[in-house]
């Protein structure tokens, strides 16, 4: 069984990947890519509810939740 550590690890680098692929393809801005990327570095930081507001505010024009 994969131990928590890994998991966290998978589950970071498979969330920056999606946003990096955004940037790529032109979706999002390269200030939105960094302020999500700092997001992410800093996830532990935040309870759930605040990472998900935090995503919105880098998006505030979305109506899709990136």
């Amino acid at each position: 069984m994969m131990n928590c550590d890994k998991l966290d690890l998978k589950v970071i680098l498979s969330f920056a990947n999606s946003y990096r692929n955004l940037y790529q393809e032109g979706t999002i801005s390269k200030e939105q890519l960094n302020n999500v990327l700092y997001l992410i570095d800093h996830y532990q930081d935040y309870r759930p509810e605040e990472f998900q507001q935090n995503l919105k505010n880098i998006f505030p024009d979305s109506t899709d939740n990136l």
